[in-house]
């Protein structure tokens, strides 16, 4: 039975099995309680609908089946990807979107949140498309879990209490509505908005103590109980996660996150107790579960801070260490997890201080221990390595910003008559074969053709062009050349550019297109295209253009 779990290899329905249709055999998946069973039930549907020749049950296996492997994320993320494919042709009964959530949660185990949001918006689109207002709003709960993740908390709060009262009017399963309650509460502490926070949490427990839902209540006691720490109630904040904290369910996301909250805070508030000694434990406990789920974020981060701090008063130099670098390693991870989305994690320690700090235990070390030099010499090249890359990194934002705060100054003017007069200064007309009158005419109607941006025609060429200004490709490729002093490509794509960033600048909606509608809507046919005539004429990509307009706030 374990081999079937090998991937590409083939499967034989059990003759149990063999008169099951599609929907029977899915039935046996969600009503089975062993992974055995499930696996069977899953690639027996699969190995039918491919019998059969059945897209849409061809899309509901490769989904289910993606659910045997468990922590293998690369293996899920291939049987998903398939089901997207397949599911994008059908486009009915709940497919891609299904398969597009389940592979954002996928990249969100992996701390890739940019994927993450990615898959989520597509699964926004596909349920809208469909008109499943259902799926369409647990997806947007999901988007605005992962907004929580970069800090957008006021934008989370506006889409979960949307969500909340869709879940409401629409009598949404109980879980799901108990989870966007949470969140949003979660959502008001960040912003300091305790007591709405409170009045969430209470609301959350009511609603799951009236049905029966007891285990997922503890989850609202715990986050109530983080609550009260920073309400300053540290009694009963310290009685709530204590009487909670052990029955949290952690087979979910949501278990998992609040659990590493819980762990945290009741160290926190040990500590401001003055016992130490149980505020440590809970930090080994914070320490033991990220061992186990490999689970980064920024209140983990804080909790190693709070551990590397320990070790220093204790003057435990390897420990120290070992915690610094448990640190650098979830900086990594959350930095990596931010990039693309443009939001900054929020230290306490700078990465400098830690690099300082670092090098200076390591030195500590070295002295008191021989042997580890080889460490020691390994470590410092690391180290300078790191600040290489940090350096080279904060000299390009430096460029970056200042090509950005040039091209903010600087007006794109169209060309007139009158600005091909210096060029013409520069050669005869007759000197490059053309005469005087008709070099005078293809440039009255370049000028025309920029006026009228003539430009954002995707399938332009030099035939085209030449033939709306009554001319050939020749002599319009060679005025352009001399009087324009750049390549027909050049020329347009230039225009092109041109016309994004002045369109960007002034026309908030547009800012918020995707970066391939904005490239098709000023005239290329790819987004690579876009961005590297964006670069080459500005310096910059239009991804850091438009994040930057954004930050100033532009209108």
């Amino acid at each position: 039975m374990i081999s079937l779990y090998s991937y590409g290899q083939s499967f034989t329905i059990p003759d149990s099995l063999q008169h099951k249709t599609i929907d029977e055999l899915e039935k046996l998946v969600f009503d089975t309680n062993d992974s055995i069973g499930e696996m069977i039930y899953s690639r027996s549907l699969l190995a039918k609908a491919k019998q059969e020749k059945d897209s849409l049950g061809l899309a509901r296996g490769y989904r289910l089946v993606s659910f045997n492997y468990g922590n293998n994320l690369a293996r899920r993320i291939v049987y998903l990807d398939s089901s997207i494919q397949i599911g994008k042709k059908i486009k009915r009964d709940d497919y891609p979107e299904y398969s597009y959530s389940n592979l954002a949660w996928v990249y969100y185990k992996m701390n890739n949140y940019n994927k993450s949001i990615d898959n989520f918006l597509s699964a926004l689109e596909y349920s809208k498309a469909s008109n499943n207002r259902r799926f369409y709003f647990m997806t947007k709960q999901n988007i605005a879990f992962i907004k929580t993740k970069i800090d957008e908390y006021d934008e989370a709060i506006q889409i979960y209490k949307e969500v909340m009262h869709f879940d409401e009017q629409n009598k949404t399963l109980m879980k799901t509505r108990l989870t966007t309650i949470l969140r949003l509460a979660n959502a008001y502490r960040k912003v300091n908005l305790l007591d709405s926070a409170t009045i969430y949490n209470t609301k959350g427990f009511e609603l799951a103590d009236k049905n029966g839902l007891h285990t997922f209540s503890n989850n609202f006691v715990l986050n109530e109980g983080i609550n009260m720490y920073y309400k300053q109630k540290h009694q009963a904040s310290l009685d709530s996660m204590l009487k909670s904290i052990s029955l949290i369910s952690r087979d979910n996301i949501v278990g998992k996150e609040i659990s590493i909250s819980g762990y945290l805070h009741i160290s926190k508030l040990y500590k401001v107790l003055g016992e130490h000694k149980k505020s440590f434990e809970y930090l080994q406990k914070l320490d033991n579960y990220y061992n186990e789920t490999n689970l980064a974020s920024t209140e983990m981060r804080e909790g190693y801070e709070l551990l590397v701090n320990y070790y220093k008063s204790i003057d435990n130099k390897n420990k120290q260490l070992e915690f610094i670098n448990k640190l650098f390693k979830i900086d990594s991870i959350l930095d990596n997890s931010y990039k693309d989305i443009s939001k900054k994690v929020v230290h306490e320690y700078d990465t400098p201080k830690l690099l300082a700090e670092k090098q200076q235990l390591i030195d500590a070390l070295s002295i008191k221990e021989k042997q580890t030099s080889t460490k020691f010499i390994f470590v410092l090249i690391l180290a300078v390595v790191l600040i290489i890359v940090f350096a080279l990194t904060y000299c390009k934002n430096l460029r970056y910003k200042k090509r950005f705060v040039e091209l903010m100054n600087t007006q794109v003017v169209r060309t007139s008559m009158d600005d091909h007069i210096i060029n013409k200064n520069a050669a005869n007309p007759e000197t490059i074969g053309i005469s005087e009158d008709i070099v005078a005419t293809i440039l009255e109607g370049l000028t025309k053709f920029e006026a009228n941006e003539g430009f954002l025609l995707a399938s332009l060429t030099t035939a085209t062009l030449a033939k709306q200004l009554h001319t050939n490709t020749k002599y319009l490729s060679k005025v352009i050349n001399t009087y324009k002093q750049k390549s027909f490509s050049v020329y347009i794509n230039e225009l092109r550019v041109d016309y994004a960033i002045q369109k960007l600048k002034t026309d908030a909606k547009f800012r918020q297109y995707t970066i391939k509608a904005i490239a098709q809507e000023s005239g290329f046919n790819t987004t690579e295209a876009f961005s590297k005539s964006f670069y080459k004429k500005t310096g910059i990509y239009p991804s850091y253009f438009i994040k930057q307009l954004e930050k100033e706030s532009i209108v």
